[in-house]
């Protein structure tokens, strides 16, 4: 699963494509209320779309049902086969460019413990992702070991190379998906950081 994500807009690579972006998203001016740093679901967020030509999109992926909330996630091992998901994963596959995502371990029955993973070197990483018109859904998987003990699904992260088939016609690329992570426990630094542990 990934709830939230990290966008540092000081990194090269993501300077440069939320600049191509802006250039791609004039004629809609959602993306504006965009801000670099935590991303929630619900907000606007680069995107690199099957095109190569990165575009700002919703996060949250539109249900089949009416009133349904949005899909964030999508699990890779089934999405091609799901009514919701299995369009965008035979043509409208994209990338998620970030620095990092984040989860939760529950420390007790009120209370999480925050983590957050990068790539060594905090080297930008691209999500597998799945999109409609202007909204998108980060594919996940099963955990590799150092994220396992802390949730049992991760996102699918691709380096640039990878990244490249994936927009293109190679969406078993996903299998060679990168799994090597650094973790890093976020201790509570404030009351409003403690009061959204216990409510997420």
């Amino acid at each position: 699963m990934c709830g939230r994500y990290l966008i540092d807009d000081e990194a090269f690579d993501l300077r440069e494509i939320i600049a191509a972006a802006e250039r791609n998203s004039q004629l809609n001016t959602a993306w504006s209320s965009f801000k670099s740093g935590e991303i929630f679901p619900g907000s606007y967020a680069p995107v690199i779309a099957s095109d190569n030509e990165p575009q700002f999109m919703l996060w949250g992926f539109p249900g089949m049902l009416a009133g349904k909330q949005p899909h964030i996630n999508a699990r890779s091992e089934t999405a091609a086969s799901k009514r919701t998901f299995s369009d965008a994963m035979a043509s409208r596959r994209c990338l998620v460019p970030a620095c990092g995502y984040y989860e939760w371990k529950a420390a007790s029955k009120k209370q999480k413990e925050r983590y957050e993973f990068t790539l060594p070197d905090r080297m930008p990483m691209y999500m597998a992702g799945i999109y409609t018109d202007d909204k998108f859904a980060i594919l996940t998987r099963a955990a590799s070991p150092p994220v396992a003990h802390i949730h049992d699904r991760m996102p699918v992260i691709f380096d640039k190379s990878l990244g490249a088939a994936w927009l293109g016609n190679k969406p078993d690329v996903i299998y060679e998906a990168l799994t090597e992570l650094q973790t890093r426990h976020i201790p509570k630094t404030t009351e409003q950081q403690a009061q959204m542990d216990i409510f997420n």
